[in-house]
């Protein structure tokens, strides 16, 4: 339960009517919503047409007044009202908790109410203790408690601002006579919310503000000295004046005219009061945002000012609560776990992702994540489980299926055989497919479900459809497995055309694969790609480069050949490289030293690729 106080120095700010949108749209989210008209003097809530029903019950007044009487608290329940709302053809339950029956003796029965007498002689602070105690205990499960606030300083000001509040949304028009009255108010509730064990959130909304060309900076002016007076940064909330005659018929702007740019300005500012509540999945989630990008602002700078900072103390005990109040939540769960690895609290992390787990929510990016979890705390065994659910779900994304096959390689030798009964690999696009075989092609053991995938891919393909990518990498994987005649044979050409071929990369596999063949490299083909890379130009790629030297060595063209090495190791940048020497995607360590190879054969006269000799099956294994 998350109680709100809605108050307002002055009226004439709309602050009832905000109120009532507020409460009306935290019911059409799902919420379940208590109105406490605690404007005694003139009430309002009542007025509205959705909850005219509870003009006349017993609220506020008699529930005072019965325990001036009798020294025993009343059961709040007795006083609830329910009413609805509609909203697109949907009926929503929503709750009242009325000023009082508003007969003809209604006034002279609330000057009864001594106050003063109340609280002095009768423990009234304990009563509205026990008041909001009793509203949270109701069987009807309230998630908002909004409570309309009288105007000025008063006694029931007091009471719905300091004693029963969570928040306070403090609604105002700027000028100097709002912004000189809410001064003392906002201090003293600051006063005493530093001794109080909880803080109470403030919200400031100017209200009724003048939709108008501000070119004097009248308005900018009255507003900079609302936040120097009453201490606050900018704030995106305000109400502007809007000229309706649906503002005389009451209407309920969220749920009749939710078009309006009224509308929408209410809506903002029920987010800002959900944004407060990390009671509630979306304020729990804005919270755990908030935190995240802070931490990760300070790591990046750590002598940043941060707006909003918040101390560790409370960033902890709150990420406690939102993990014993959300456990089922997967969504707010997997968002807890996020803010528990930046903060590098690995034990915490894994309870949250096991909630997330339990709650079913997005559960293989979830058991991938406490895959790493499981490896930073040295788990190895229990880190392979999490694994194998991520490759046995046909729920399993592309990109969580790579990262779970590289894990899987560093942890388990025999994870191709795995890899290969995969049942996430059935339910992947040929464009995913291909992502994945890309992955597969950085080790050897990948290489024939590599082919599988991407022969399928190719197999599947539908005419027209542009597969030069899958093409390529078939016949990569035909050369790094040893198949070299039938990556001659994929290119379904003679070799005379491809001699005539302007594609420097078909002509420089084809050259590799009939050397591979032959046993010994033919030196026209790879004249013709020394004389593409003339005529086309260079790269500073890596790979590219890697190639060049290669063919430079086949020429002979020894000094070149070094000399463009030096240059491929000079271009190797982060990620993965296709390396032309082992015939497979390599990391930029593995690259270097596959380049210093290169270096060492080339002066020694031994050009051949190591991945020549190799023979590998591309059948299946049983």
């Amino acid at each position: 339960m998350f109680a709100i106080t809605f108050y307002s120095y002055k009226g004439g700010v709309g602050r009832t009517m905000a109120l009532v949108n507020a409460a009306a749209e935290l019911t059409r989210r799902g919420r379940k919503v208590l109105i406490v008209d605690f404007d005694l003097e003139a009430p309002g809530v009542s007025t509205y047409t959705e909850f005219s029903q509870s003009e006349y019950q017993p609220g506020l007044v008699e529930y005072i007044s019965e325990y001036m009487s009798t020294y025993v608290a009343p059961r709040v329940s007795d006083f609830i009202i329910e009413c609805s709302i509609k909203s697109q053809e949907q009926v929503f339950p929503i709750w009242v908790f009325p000023a009082g029956n508003r007969d003809k003796t209604y006034s002279a029965r609330l000057s009864a109410i001594d106050w003063q007498g109340l609280y002095e002689f009768q423990s009234g602070y304990l009563l509205f203790e026990d008041f909001r105690q009793q509203l949270k205990e109701d069987a009807r499960g309230f998630d908002y408690i909004l409570i309309d606030s009288r105007t000025g300083h008063t006694d029931v000001g007091g009471i719905c601002t300091r004693q029963l509040a969570d928040a306070v949304v403090l609604m105002f028009f700027p000028n100097l006579q709002n912004i000189t009255g809410l001064q003392s108010i906002v201090e003293e509730i600051r006063l005493d919310k530093s001794r109080r064990s909880k803080d109470i959130g403030l919200l400031f909304c100017p209200s009724n503000v003048p939709d108008l060309d501000d070119e004097l900076d009248i308005l900018k002016t009255m507003l900079d000295l609302s936040k120097d007076r009453l201490g606050y940064d900018d704030s995106n909330l305000s109400i502007e004046h809007y000229g309706s005659l649906f503002l005389v018929d009451q209407s309920i702007f969220v749920i009749d005219r939710p078009k309006t740019k009224l509308a929408s300005q209410y809506r903002a500012l029920v987010d800002s009061v959900v944004q407060l509540n990390i009671e509630d999945g979306d304020g729990a989630m804005f919270y755990l945002r908030k935190v995240r990008r802070n931490i990760e602002y300070r790591s990046q700078d750590p002598g940043l000012r941060i707006d909003y900072e918040i101390p560790l103390s409370e960033m902890l005990s709150a990420l406690d609560r939102i993990g014993r109040i959300h456990k089922t939540n997967g969504k707010v769960s997997w968002e807890l776990a996020a803010v528990y690895r930046a903060l590098g609290n690995f034990t915490s992390e894994f309870e949250a992702l096991s909630a997330a787990i339990d709650a079913d929510y997005d559960v293989p990016k979830a058991r991938l994540r406490r895959a790493f979890n499981l490896l930073s705390q040295s788990k190895p065994n229990e880190a392979r489980q999490d694994l194998l659910q991520v490759l046995g779900s046909r729920e399993t994304t592309a990109i969580d299926l790579t990262s779970a096959i590289q894990v899987l390689k560093s942890i388990d030798d025999k994870w191709s055989e795995i890899v290969e009964e995969a049942p996430a690999l059935e339910e992947l696009s040929s464009k995913d497919l291909g992502a994945v075989a890309d992955v597969l092609m950085s080790d050897v053991n990948g290489l024939r479900i590599a082919y599988r995938l991407i022969e399928k891919v190719i197999r599947n393909r539908i005419d027209g459809e542009d597969n030069d990518t899958f093409d390529n990498d078939l016949v990569l994987i035909l050369i790094g497995t040893g198949h070299f005649e039938e990556a001659m044979l994929s290119a379904r050409r003679s070799r005379e055309e491809i001699l005539e071929d302007s594609d420097i990369q078909v002509v420089f596999n084809y050259a590799m694969a009939e050397w591979g063949y032959r046993k010994s490299p033919s030196k026209d083909m790879f004249a013709r790609v020394r004389e593409l890379e003339g005529m086309f130009g260079g790269s500073e790629d890596a790979n590219f480069m890697q190639c060049m030297a290669l063919t430079a060595a086949v020429l002979d063209e020894v000094s070149f050949a070094l000399e463009t090495l030096e240059r491929a190791k000079r271009s190797i940048g982060p990620g993965r490289i296709f390396s032309c020497w082992q015939y497979l995607y390599v990391g930029k360590n593995i690259m270097r030293k596959d380049i210093e190879e290169m270096q060492s054969a080339f002066k020694g006269g031994n050009i051949s690729p190591p991945f020549l000799e190799r023979k590998l099956s591309l059948t299946r294994t049983n």
